[in-house]
């Protein structure tokens, strides 16, 4: 809010509770408002004076405005919130949940600070899925497999009990 508006709202504030407003009124009131928007503080002024006949004072206006806020908050449905329910059965209900997780994992990406230009690998089919398990598994046998030239323990003991009994 401008100290221009903070003095609009002391004006208006004066009209009911008749006090007097100089410069140093808004300096101190716009110091203690400057980060609540014109129209929050005069819905809020509207509020403190229709249901009390105290004088009005900056905790006042910033307590209706975190009330003001809440209800503009819940009044306001988000997309993501917009999610189907599990037990539709629509013919839509797989692409409205697709979009759904989508702006889900846009929101995210948002609020811990990621572009959306980062490249994500596609989702991979369950064909895909199986040959990539694949190729893990043959990689981990790969790094298990006995080197060219050396024994396992198992060997070396076979071929000791062998030359024994021959």
């Amino acid at each position: 809010m401008t100290k221009t508006e903070t003095a609009l709202i002391l004006a208006a504030a004066a009209a009911r509770d008749l006090r007097t407003v100089g410069d140093a009124d808004v300096l101190a009131w716009h110091e203690d408002l400057h980060d609540i928007t014109y129209p929050e503080a005069c819905e809020a002024l509207r509020r403190h004076y229709r249901d009390s006949t105290d004088r009005i004072m900056p905790a006042h206006i910033r307590h209706h405005t975190r009330t003001i806020r809440d209800e503009w908050r819940r009044q306001v449905t988000h997309q993501v919130r917009a999610l189907p329910s599990r037990y539709e059965d629509d013919a839509t209900r797989d692409a409205r949940t697709a979009r759904g997780a989508e702006l889900c994992r846009q929101a995210i990406a948002a609020a811990l600070g990621e572009t959306a230009d980062e490249e994500r690998p596609p989702p991979l089919t369950p064909s895909d899925e199986i040959r990539q398990r694949a190729l893990d598994r043959a990689r981990a046998e790969r790094k298990t497999a006995r080197v060219p030239g050396m024994s396992s323990v198992g060997d070396v003991l076979n071929q000791i009990v062998r030359r024994k009994s021959a």
